[in-house]
């Protein structure tokens, strides 16, 4: 059994830290540089909440595995979790909310810190998979 959770663990941690470099490296600047800004803010809107559930998703399989082999390597991806959780619940709604009263100072802050998030998860994923 531990052989199986080992490969899940190994797989998914790999699939989720590409699949989340690729949209920001390669999916969000192609919006922003094909759809004019009315239609890239509307479509970002639409994929950002998917994104973050199927990254918390992830993120919340992967520490359940790993709760079976390593605790404190499962807590750091619980800690993954729940940023992908405020991210999508909290903090997207207060930026969609900036940026629609055009609070540019406000919206600058919370985007900056929502990136900040993101890569640390991005660091810690890297950083559990090679202690893995």
């Amino acid at each position: 059994m531990p052989e199986i959770i080992i490969n899940v663990v190994k797989f998914l941690i790999p699939l989720l830290v590409g699949g989340l470099i690729f949209f920001a490296t390669v999916i969000a600047p192609t919006i922003f540089i094909s759809l004019d800004p009315k239609n890239a803010r509307s479509f970002l809107r639409k994929i950002f909440p998917k994104v973050y559930l199927y990254s918390g998703v992830i993120s919340f399989v992967i520490s359940v595995n790993l709760f079976f082999i390593d605790s404190f390597l499962s807590f750091i991806f619980i800690i993954i979790t729940v940023g992908y959780i405020f991210s999508r619940q909290v903090l997207m709604l207060k930026i969609n909310n900036a940026a629609d009263n055009k609070n540019d100072k406000v919206f600058r802050k919370l985007h900056k810190f929502s990136v900040v998030i993101f890569l640390t998860q991005i660091i810690l994923m890297i950083l559990v998979y090679i202690l893995f």
